[in-house]
């Protein structure tokens, strides 16, 4: 019967318990708690007491008590079951439950708690409805290297004995004023209790007034799944990534990425993430990579969701695909790691967001024409403002620091990209 009145209350776990409430019986035990807590038959009904008069927290503490010492004792692991379900807490009924349902029940027990569980069930995928997002966007920038190119005007060549070369103009570092746009769209599908189908797209343009030649054009796609539990999710999505250059194709990526996340507590997230991608250039087979990505990352909110600060770490490796003229190509491959720190503030209708990046790269082989194995060293620092400026519009001010200092010349350079952008989310 404890179990049939276990999955009575489950089907209605969504209505808010009743108001606590005090009885004879339910103060003629409290006032034996001191003495008699820890027996298991004493428990048993002082937990089931303060459940009906709605004392959820007292009623779980003793059903707790019961199934810790009688592992198998089903009515106690049944009323805790509905505890947990009046207090809110339906994974950890639905655990409950489960427990029983695994021990030998009567028939119409059995029927009864299968019918609960499933009602959990269809409640739980009702609760994740399918939610489809999208944005478009239209910016204006002022970019103090839209080529990201040295600016230093001449340099020595090891490789021809010292010899002096000077850049041409057009590949210095240039200025310019960019235009932007971008659209995308992300979808999240409940497949089954504990599974969704997860995509997204995106597709981003420049435009430089000038420098032509710098006009890019980014698409990417990703489709997976993710599992989620109590409180934690995995996701395995395959993403492919486009990249064009003045009109003509740049690069192409193809390739999985996973990752683990775990909610520490109701403030901390934690998460693993790994990723593996083949890198193909047109035109430049000897710079096609296979590239891994593998890190941590943790998100800690504060005050009530108004402050978020997080950060992760990774390494970073990418290999050449061609190894067949003897290495020559090791130039293109590298191993690296990095960091990302980030912090957000609400201010009224606006966010205000900081984050620092940084990266090392150490090449393998050595780069031609400087006779030396290559090591970069990037540094990116983002400030702005996330202003909503009416229902589904906001406003991205926003300011970008990059600073990569390289051995190699050609790949030390300074950019600073000052933008102002405008986003409708529907």
């Amino acid at each position: 019967m404890a179990v049939l009145g276990a999955g009575a209350t489950a089907a209605h776990a969504a209505t808010p318990a009743p108001p606590a409430t005090t009885s004879p019986q339910l103060e003629a035990l409290l006032a034996q708690e001191a003495q008699q807590a820890g027996n298991p038959d004493f428990d048993y009904a002082l937990g089931v007491a303060a459940l009906d008069a709605g004392h959820l927290s007292r009623a779980i503490f003793a059903l707790e008590r019961v199934v810790a010492v009688q592992p198998g004792n089903g009515p106690a692991r049944a009323e805790l079951a509905r505890a947990y379900l009046a207090a809110g807490d339906v994974a950890r009924g639905r655990e409950e439950l489960m427990l029983v349902r695994r021990s030998e029940l009567p028939p119409e027990a059995a029927q009864a708690i299968d019918r609960v569980l499933g009602a959990l069930d269809a409640s739980h995928s009702a609760d994740r409805q399918r939610r489809i997002n999208g944005y478009v966007e239209a910016s204006l920038a002022r970019d103090s290297n839209v080529n990201s190119a040295t600016n230093a005007g001449q340099f020595a060549l090891p490789a021809f004995g010292g010899l002096l070369f000077t850049m041409a103009p057009e590949a210095r570092q240039r200025s310019d004023t960019v235009l932007g746009a971008a659209a995308g769209a992300s979808a999240q599908v409940p497949l089954s209790a504990d599974w969704d189908l997860v995509a997204g797209a995106n597709l981003r343009a420049t435009s430089p007034r000038q420098v032509h030649e710098m006009q890019t054009t980014v698409a990417d796609f990703s489709l997976g799944a993710t599992h989620l539990g109590e409180d934690r999710s995995q996701t395995l999505a395959w993403q492919s990534t486009g990249a064009w250059l003045d009109g003509g194709r740049y690069r192409t990526a193809h390739g999985v990425a996973a990752q683990w996340q775990q909610q520490l507590d109701r403030s901390t997230q934690g998460n693993v993430f790994a990723q593996l991608s083949r890198q193909s250039y047109a035109g430049q087979a000897e710079r096609n990579t296979d590239r891994g990505v593998l890190g941590l990352a943790l998100a800690r909110s504060f005050g009530e969701g108004q402050r978020l600060a997080y950060g992760s770490v990774y390494r970073v490796r990418e290999r050449p695909r061609d190894g067949a003229n003897g290495g020559l190509n090791d130039h293109h491959g590298h191993q690296g790691y990095g960091a990302r720190l980030g912090a957000e503030q609400a201010l009224g209708p606006a966010t205000l967001f900081v984050e620092w990046q940084v990266e090392r790269r150490h090449y393998g082989g050595t780069e031609p024409l400087f006779d030396v194995r290559r090591h970069d060293h990037q540094s990116d620092w983002l400030a702005g403002l996330r202003w909503s400026i009416g229902r589904q519009w906001q406003l991205l001010p926003q300011l970008r620091r990059t600073i990569a200092r390289s051995n190699v010349v050609l790949y030390d350079y300074q950019r600073t990209v000052v933008q102002v952008a405008v986003r409708r989310e529907f």
